[in-house]
């Protein structure tokens, strides 16, 4: 049994993606599409908080709306997505001194926040495990 990340916050195996803070939850991979980042500055104040989310989301639902029908369901289409989500992502950041950084997907038809930290270096550990636990659930599929 592959395991992708294991670490305080989180454990990502080849069946599950297990959050431990701030309530445990879980999520089975087999369940989950269209996962994406969404950055959250939180040195802007007031409504740009909300702005850059609404932002990032409605771009990265756009790029997964076009962009699924055309790479298929495998792989390919994970990685695509992931880092279509990536790339947007970054640009909210942009300007930021704090921020939060957030994994939405949808889990069994529901869009619901995943993961979230402040902690830039462990987001990127649970986001690199997630994206090759998910590539892997595909390939075996």
């Amino acid at each position: 049994m592959p395991v992708y990340y294991r670490g305080p916050c989180a454990r990502i195996d080849h069946r599950y993606f297990e959050v431990l803070e701030p309530e445990p939850r879980r999520f089975a991979l087999s369940g989950l599409r269209g996962v994406h980042i969404v950055c959250v500055p939180s040195g802007r104040g007031g409504g740009g908080d909300t702005t850059t989310r609404l932002y990032t989301t409605g771009t990265v639902g756009v790029a997964v709306a076009t962009a699924w029908p055309v790479l298929g369901t495998g792989a390919m289409s994970v990685a695509a997505t992931i880092a279509a989500a990536i790339l947007v992502g970054a640009r909210g950041c942009w300007g930021a001194r704090t921020h939060s950084f957030e994994l939405y997907g949808i889990y069994r038809g529901a869009y619901q926040l995943l993961f979230a930290t402040a902690d830039e270096r462990m987001f990127e550990q649970v986001r690199r495990g997630l994206v090759r636990a998910m590539e892997y659930h595909a390939d075996t599929k």
